[in-house]
């Protein structure tokens, strides 16, 4: 695993470092503006794609670790850090060539830090392609065009609603030629840029009802550091961890989903089984069992969602986490159930 070093407090910033074509652009300026400062201060930076098609390519800052292809352990998608131990990835006129934004963005978003930002900067439709059709005039590689909006639409079908603030969004024409027909190229910034920074998410959801940890029960060996938090090693196996809270609901469908937390997760298989379930008058009617490679892809996603259907306006609901053996080495956190009628 790579160690970062001092924070850009501790490194002066040099105007002419050789970072990528596009990023250079707008470098010097980014320094005086305090750009850097102000969202890649942390001491654990990384930027993503830094390469780009050009030789002797350094990363965005001096502590700044790139990653490209070439990487141990990055596939193009997957990176090879733990939940949320980054202050800030940056990465630039990169995201267009993905097919798969969805699975980036949300891997980029996964390892910052609560309080981190994502800086991403793409090509500007209207000012770099010119154009309002695929494919590119320039780059044929791109598989998108964006505008902000294209680009915050991308983000909002990604990422969860209030997990995140928009802290910087600009068209970045610095430098830019107006003049220069559109198949003559460009000269200049021709960029949007765009900054999240990432926020604890609150305990209440969209448009729904949210019971909180308060109002569930559990078994004493089940941590409540704070009210509205439970935790547990699975210090004690094969028990129903938490139930709860015995209400009435509306007749018809609703939908479920637990809010939870993997503290330690890495890559592995759940090496036994979570189980979550909705019980009507004690009795199971919905339930998901989670497991191995897919278990641990739900338990990353930190919600689990079930459906049901209730057609007894008397009946009372409860909802249950189940866990047999050890399912993996770190600890579980349970914040709560929201419930939405669909």
């Amino acid at each position: 695993m790579a160690v970062h070093s001092a924070g850009i407090a501790d490194t002066p910033l040099d105007p002419e470092r050789p970072v990528g074509w596009e990023s250079r652009k707008s470098y010097a300026l980014k320094i005086a503006s305090g750009f850097f400062e102000k969202y890649l201060s942390g001491s654990a930076i990384l930027e993503i794609g830094y390469k780009g098609y050009a030789e002797g390519i350094v990363p965005i800052l001096p502590h700044a670790i790139g990653i490209d292809l070439d990487y141990p352990g990055y596939d193009g998608a997957t990176l090879p850090f733990p939940d949320e131990s980054q202050d800030a990835v940056y990465t630039s006129h990169c995201l267009e060539h993905i097919s798969d934004y969805k699975r980036v963005i949300q891997e980029w978003f996964r390892i910052i830090k609560r309080g981190g930002h994502l800086v991403i900067v793409v090509p500007h439709q209207y000012l770099y392609e010119r154009r309002h059709e695929i494919p590119s005039r320039w780059n044929p590689d791109h598989k998108r065009f964006y505008t902000p909006a294209s680009l915050l639409r991308e983000i909002e079908e990604v990422l969860e609603p209030n997990s995140y603030r928009i802290r910087h969004l600009i068209d970045n024409d610095f430098g830019f030629d107006y003049s220069i027909l559109p198949r003559q190229g460009t000269v200049g910034c021709q960029e949007i840029e765009l900054v999240l920074e990432k926020i604890q998410t609150p305990c209440w959801t969209i448009d729904g009802d949210l019971y909180s940890a308060a109002d569930f029960s559990s078994r004493p060996h089940v941590e409540r550091p704070h009210p509205f938090v439970l935790v547990t090693d699975f210090s004690v196996s094969d028990d129903c961890l938490v139930w709860g809270p015995y209400v009435r609901l509306p007749t018809g469908e609703h939908e479920a989903t637990f809010h939870i937390k993997a503290i330690g997760l890495g890559g592995e298989e759940l090496a036994s089984p979570i189980t979550f379930d909705v019980g009507q008058d004690m009795i199971p009617i919905a339930s998901v069992r989670v497991v191995g490679l897919e278990g641990n892809k739900v338990l990353r996603n930190e919600k689990v969602v079930l459906r049901f259907h209730n057609n007894a306006p008397e009946s009372v609901f409860e909802f249950r986490i189940y866990a047999s053996g050890h399912p993996f080495q770190g600890t579980f956190k349970f914040f709560g159930v929201s419930l939405r009628r669909c």
